[in-house]
């Protein structure tokens, strides 16, 4: 065996190597993304839960939430009830608003919205009062997107 076939092999096997080495990362990639996706969705559930016991501890507006799939509005809401109600939604609307921001970065399925927030939501009369009070808190994307997703349809915030 001369040294130029001992180059060749060493060539092969340094080629093996590096082949083997990119399936590894590429392998160890992939499960990082699979638990970056599973802790995002962690996160949101724990998000849910902290809005639920909100809601809970707030009976009217629990209450006034419960009745919204009924048609209730905001102005029919004991006037003492109002601002506690929005501030729970504002709140709620802000975890659909992350939700929508980690769909559009990739780090949740696109299915994520449905599932986590509901293709319903929006469509109340109650969740349409609380949107035009409080849709200019959330980012230019996100307004558009709820805009559109629910028929919404108001002047941009100053």
């Amino acid at each position: 065996m001369d040294w130029t076939m001992i180059g060749a092999l060493g060539e092969v096997g340094g080629g093996i190597a590096v082949v083997a080495s990119l399936l590894y990362v590429g392998r160890q990639v992939s499960q990082n993304n699979r638990i970056a996706r599973a802790e995002a969705y962690r996160e949101v559930t724990m998000g849910w839960a902290r809005l639920l016991h909100l809601w809970a501890d707030d009976r009217p507006s629990a209450k006034a939430l419960v009745e919204s799939s009924a048609g209730i509005r905001l102005s029919e809401l004991p006037e003492d009830d109002r601002n506690p109600f929005v501030f729970r939604y504002a709140a709620t609307i802000r975890m659909f608003e992350t939700i929508y921001h980690q769909v559009t970065e990739g780090v949740l399925d696109p299915d994520a919205l449905d599932i986590l927030w509901g293709k319903d939501a929006g469509t109340t009369p109650l969740f349409r009062d609380a949107w035009a009070r409080l849709r200019g808190s959330y980012s230019p994307e996100f307004r558009a997107f709820v805009e559109e997703r629910y028929g919404l349809t108001g002047p941009d915030p100053e």
